[in-house]
């Protein structure tokens, strides 16, 4: 019973219920149009040798997408090189049975030198030999029709597969934004490459059903989990700034422009006379806003939005109000620290502004202070 858990369990660890579904789907389609073209071809005789051969190519295209067996030029090379293998085998050793033994065996060599090795491979030359009239009668049209057929209709039903999957995968991926302000990431917390990943799987000499990116996703994901873990009982009042700097609607963008630079920070709360929040200024709101004056540099632009311009329109921003994002993430300070993570890892936030019960603006987290606290010591005992 204990070996039957840790089947299923690992089973289940290999794809989602979705991605079986897909999959299962996608085989039900692919198998059915191959065995429709199959019977037109070679009609009913010779049918069962050859859609059984693509089934098994069938089963680990679905279920190993990832297994050097299943490349795109193992599964079109291994069917084709062994096809060729298996009708010359027909037509030129006499003896059936040393023929589908020299089919086989030569297939296998060939697939090996060309570095196309895909089991079922070894079934379209076997078929070729023992596969009946109908099949001998194709000559080497058998590579062609219909090997080569139900490789392109197999092959263009797995593609499909696998760019729905792909897709679905990419609209749930946790793909956070880095934090470039400092040196700490809370996006992509991987100290080491794509190259990286390959490098070490090559000195482990051994495979694993996985891609690079999936190793990557999957070193993501822990991580951020391990840092929900060492946030613990932590809540947002814990490490917000309390002594915020804001601004109100009608102050002028110069204000704005230099507090943010003189403070180095990114945005700032805007908050009415009873320090309710009525909206944030951000760095890509005055940038956005300049790109609409003229300025061969950034920096002219801007001077151009926030300073008094003869000759720009009247309709020029001129307060904080006029250029502010009305919608604003915020949290209150009893919310967990572990909230405040996820907003900065999914929407790429630098501070969120927090609030008290009477929903006036008390303090102010920072992306960059939760980062260092996590990639602090004392964090991680």
């Amino acid at each position: 019973m204990h070996l039957i858990a840790r089947i299923k369990a690992g089973l289940a660890a290999r794809q989602s219920q979705d991605e079986m579904l897909i999959s299962s789907l996608g085989a039900i389609i692919g198998i059915t149009l191959v065995t429709w073209a199959s019977y037109h071809l070679v009609g009913g005789s010779g049918l069962p040798y050859i859609v059984a051969s693509m089934g098994a190519a069938a089963v680990l295209l679905y279920a190993a997408p990832h297994s050097p067996l299943t490349r795109p030029w193992s599964f079109i090379g291994g069917h084709l090189v062994s096809a060729v293998v298996g009708v010359s085998c027909a037509l030129w050793v006499p003896d059936p049975f040393i023929a589908a033994g020299l089919a086989v065996g030569l297939a296998i060599f060939a697939m090996h030198q060309l570095n196309c090795l895909h089991p079922p491979g070894g079934a379209a030359a076997l078929v070729a030999v023992i596969g009946g009239e109908s099949i001998h009668s194709l000559g080497y049209l058998y590579v062609l029709m219909p090997v080569g057929l139900n490789v392109l209709i197999l092959g263009a039903a797995v593609w499909l597969t696998r760019r729905v999957i792909a897709q679905r995968k990419k609209t749930k991926r946790f793909m956070p934004v880095a934090d470039t302000h400092t040196g700490h990431d809370l996006s992509n917390p991987t100290p080491f490459s794509a190259e990286d990943l390959r490098s070490a799987l090559q000195e482990m000499d051994t495979y694993i059903d996985v891609t690079i990116e999936d190793l990557q996703d999957i070193y993501v994901r822990a991580t951020a989990v391990a840092h929900r873990r060492n946030l613990k009982d932590m809540n947002c009042r814990d490490m917000m700034t309390r002594a915020v700097i804001s601004v109100e609607f009608g102050d002028h963008l110069q204000d704005a422009w230099q507090l943010m630079q003189q403070h180095h920070i990114k945005s700032l709360p805007v908050v009415n006379r009873v320090r309710r929040i009525i909206g944030i200024i951000t760095l890509s709101d005055f940038t956005r806003a300049a790109d609409n004056f003229p300025g061969e540099t950034l920096e002219a632009r801007l001077k151009t939005l926030i300073r008094p311009t003869p000759g720009i329109s009247s309709d020029k921003p001129e307060v904080v109000g006029q250029l502010m994002t009305t919608s604003v993430t915020t949290l209150p300070e009893d919310a967990p620290l572990a909230d405040a993570l996820d907003i900065f890892a999914t929407q790429g936030f630098s501070h969120i502004p927090i609030l008290n019960d009477e929903q006036r603006l008390c303090g102010m987290l920072s992306r960059s202070d939760v980062a260092a606290f996590l990639h602090s010591p004392s964090s991680q005992a």
